[in-house]
């Protein structure tokens, strides 16, 4: 089990936790998942939706939301509001923290989609066989998901959560919670979060699976080849091998762009090192 106090170490919301629905909140994931940077990436979220709906007193705002679960939609509708102009995949991701904050203190808040202006960029489809390699290359990305975790996964262990951090089978709730089964060390039931690109991979996946006549039932595997069946052994070679080009691409250019700023200031010095200061012009005598 996580510690929220050492998950959020360090961080300005780690005061947040003095907030009881926020300790609540922070207690479950701990104990539900297995990375604790989703408490982090949550509670931040639920700054920032304070921040940003002019909600200064969370508290409050969740004994309305008990008292009428409308309240709750009406905030959320604020947070969409406020992030006018932003991509969907922004929205998304600042809506997480009150949604879950909401479903973890007992306001049965509705996991949908909130509005947004633009379209975030998608993973080019070009340079994938279909949507289940896709699924592969983008689900372990920000879930913490071994793969062979993620080819044990069902259609029925997607879904949002309820009061104590359970997962309610909803295959299209956004965020998508995934029920998983960890081998690896103390075997144990845990729950993790789809990024929104590997939402929609899910449900282009589970479309064209319906289109085609497959089964999408409780039981059906997530990662499905053509057929319909778990994703094959060349499939996953193919996403392994794309996965790693993904990764290998992001941390050269994090190297490049890491010297290219060391080589910059080694050249100018620090900020303001070559400031001078000019006397301001006198008028008159």
């Amino acid at each position: 089990m996580n510690d929220p106090a050492v998950a959020l170490a360090g961080r300005r919301e780690l005061d947040l936790l003095e907030l009881p629905s926020v300790a609540r909140m922070a207690g479950v994931l701990a104990e539900r998942c297995r990375e604790p940077s989703w408490i982090r990436t949550l509670v931040a979220a639920l700054d920032r939706f304070g921040q940003l709906t002019g909600q200064q007193d969370l508290e409050a705002l969740l004994a309305a939301a008990r008292a009428d679960p409308a309240v709750a939609g009406r905030s959320l509708a604020a947070l969409a509001r406020a992030l006018d102009g932003q991509p969907d995949a922004a929205v998304a991701g600042l809506a997480m923290g009150p949604k879950v904050w909401f479903r973890l203190n007992g306001v049965p808040v509705a996991w949908r989609q909130l509005p947004a202006a633009a379209t975030a960029r998608r993973l080019p489809e070009a340079g994938l066989a279909g949507p289940g390699e896709r699924l592969l290359v983008l689900a372990p990305i920000g879930s913490g998901l071994h793969l062979a975790e993620l080819l044990r996964v069902r259609v029925g262990d997607l879904g949002s959560l309820d009061a104590d951090g359970r997962l309610l089978p909803e295959p299209e709730a956004e965020p998508l919670a995934v029920r998983y089964r960890q081998l690896r060390g103390r075997p144990a039931e845990r729950v993790t979060f789809l990024s929104f690109p590997a939402r929609a991979a899910v449900l282009d996946d589970l479309e064209r699976r319906r289109r085609a006549g497959l089964d999408t039932g409780p039981e059906a595997p997530l990662v499905a080849g053509p057929d319909g069946r778990p994703a094959g052994r060349a499939e996953i070679a193919r996403a392994r091998k794309r996965s790693n080009a993904v990764i290998r691409a992001g941390s050269n250019l994090n190297v490049d762009l890491c010297r290219k700023t060391g080589e910059f200031f080694r050249e100018w010095g620090l900020p303001g090192s070559r400031f001078t200061p000019v006397a301001p012009e006198r008028n008159g005598p």
